[in-house]
């Protein structure tokens, strides 16, 4: 995914606005993603899935990191909240977010088997910075968190599935580079190749609103149908079915090469995770939400996944996790003053919190950057990838058709 703002648009930085279409009626930030909310940090890596890989295969693994405050500030709180549309998957910390409404520790999506190993990478690495920090054992205690970890299963690409597992160095490497650009990892969508994406949008500023604020989201997409996939309320997979089966039958009409290979498998036709995949998806913004309201714009993020989805989402197999958090300064968690006692005197937040008749157009950014997000996670694993069985392609988002069609069909208004 690409974070530049640059008017001029080159085959590395192509997005969904580029085919045509801009969802929704809130505007971006200056670069479409969630970097365009103060304070956040990005990093990611994606490396061969295995040293040995056969050279007619291009999968990969990777990771993404993010620091919702600056990287020497991960420690202060962000207060935040969580859903679970289907939940056959994974984000540890999902409990302290529910429980005490906010995460303290950076958060990483991942590939299924990576899930643990990040999970140990974060607290390595939070260990080595309380340690430059010179906090004691007690200190330690009392900032005490549970990492972000969420996961999408990419066996199909992987198929030697150990192979898939990230590495102690592959981990310290990526927090290495938490600053603000960032790049995908291809996994698939919707029957195409996707990863990852993002974008954002701006929210209030204008008559009666005490400032503007900016939503940011992120999402690692490995799930969908293509009969499902739909692009500003096109039936855009259909179409592209419609042409396929159109080519097939030309094909079958002319006879078979009986010298042609075995054809390559098709993903949708196998079954279970590995054909159902998963969505993990991160909201943050800058404006001062308390805990409920940022569970009710996590439960939103369905509504930008069925502008793209139709009906093809929230499969059994499929785990779909959401999390939206603030970074807005609520102040510390711990006791100020005072040392800790049996019964801890009370001390409270003197934050502000934006009022309940005002969390609409939340919901409505938060819907139309979390659409153009995964639109921008399909267009940027318009390559397709290999699998690492050779037989396994899962084909690239076919940009040019999906203009036309988008040419054709969409409505401007």
């Amino acid at each position: 995914m690409s974070s530049s703002s640059s008017t001029t648009t080159t085959n590395q930085n192509l997005r969904i606005r580029d085919l045509g279409y801009s969802p929704g009626i809130h505007s971006p930030g200056p670069s479409n993603s969630i970097l365009d909310v103060p304070g956040v940090h990005v990093s990611q890596i994606t490396v061969p899935t295995s040293n040995n890989l056969p050279s007619w295969s291009s999968a990969v693994k990777g990771a993404t990191i993010i620091t919702p405050r600056p990287p020497k500030e991960f420690y202060k709180p962000c207060a935040a909240g969580i859903f679970t549309f289907n939940g056959n998957g994974e984000m540890t910390g999902a409990n302290q977010i529910r429980d005490w409404g906010f995460v303290n520790m950076p958060i990483a999506f991942t590939n299924s088997l990576s899930c643990g190993s990040l999970f140990n990478g974060i607290w390595d690495w939070v260990l080595d910075q309380q340690d430059a920090m010179k906090w004691s054992p007690l200190d330690k205690a009392r900032h005490y968190g549970t990492p972000v970890v969420g996961e999408t299963s990419d066996w199909l690409v992987n198929s030697v599935i150990r192979e898939s597992r990230l590495s102690e160095a592959d981990i310290r490497k990526c927090f290495e580079g938490l600053k603000s650009r960032e790049d995908g990892e291809p996994c698939r969508r919707h029957h195409h190749a996707g990863g990852t994406g993002t974008s954002s949008r701006l929210v209030g500023g204008g008559e009666g609103s005490a400032r503007a604020y900016t939503l940011g989201v992120l999402v690692q997409t490995n799930y969908g149908h293509l009969i499902d996939l739909t692009v500003g309320g096109i039936p855009v997979g259909k179409i592209l079915l419609k042409e396929r089966q159109t080519a097939s039958a030309t094909t079958t009409d002319q006879g078979t090469d009986v010298h042609a290979p075995e054809p390559a498998k098709r993903w949708e036709d196998m079954g279970g995770r590995t054909q159902d995949g998963s969505i993990v998806i991160l909201v943050v913004t800058d404006a001062p939400l308390a805990t409920h309201q940022l569970q009710r714009l996590a439960r939103h993020v369905t509504v930008g996944l069925g502008q793209v989805g139709s009906y093809g989402i929230g499969r059994t197999h499929s785990g779909d996790i959401f999390v939206a958090i603030s970074t807005a300064e609520q102040g510390p968690e711990q006791l100020e003053g005072t040392k800790m006692k049996h019964m801890n005197p009370t001390q409270t937040y003197t934050n502000e919190v934006v009022k309940n008749e005002s969390i609409d157009p939340f919901f409505y950014a938060c819907a139309e950057a979390v659409e153009e997000a995964i639109l921008n996670s399909l267009v940027g694993g318009r390559e397709g990838v290999v699998g690492m069985d050779e037989k396994t392609r899962v084909e690239g988002f076919p940009v040019e058709k999906v203009r036309e069609i988008l040419e054709r069909y969409l409505v401007q208004v």
